[in-house]
């Protein structure tokens, strides 16, 4: 794989779509599984409370912060987590389909997941690559769910 750039889904097993990150090093940087979901239990402490968000989740008892996990892990380099456990790709924009999710939403999103990053410690420099990934992964969640 090459380094930089963003994540594109590619064919995978059986029929279903998988993710293939072209930037590996990003799963290192943020401190591997474990500091990722911290990172996805801090988002979701902020984004299930917050009323703006909260309507487009349909089951608060979800593990969401543990399917955050798995898709993070894979799409910035890790080990193909989320694949292996709910299907790839396809799964990750099928769960957005039909959502309605507004541009403010959508901003609002991206401003927890800021927030949760520093809030768990994650670098400057993780920040300044993960944002690529916030705003196309946001975006492309906000025009699936419409």
């Amino acid at each position: 794989m090459r380094r930089g750039g963003s994540s594109v889904p590619t064919a995978g097993g059986r029929g279903r779509g998988t993710l293939r990150s072209v930037d590996e090093s990003l799963y290192t940087l943020a401190g591997g599984e474990r500091q990722l979901h911290r990172l996805a239990e801090a988002f979701y402490e902020r984004v299930l409370v917050d009323p703006l968000l909260r309507p487009l989740f349909r089951d608060p008892a979800e593990d969401h912060a543990e399917r955050l996990t798995l898709w993070l892990s894979e799409l910035l380099g890790g080990p193909a987590l989320h694949t292996e456990a709910r299907g790839g790709f396809a799964v990750m924009a099928a769960a957005h389909h039909r959502l309605g999710i507004t541009e403010e939403q959508r901003q609002r999103w991206v401003d927890h997941m800021r927030a949760a990053c520093a809030e768990v410690g994650l670098s400057d420099e993780f920040m300044r690559r993960f944002r690529p990934y916030l705003d196309g992964g946001s975006t492309f969640a906000l025009r699936v769910s419409h």
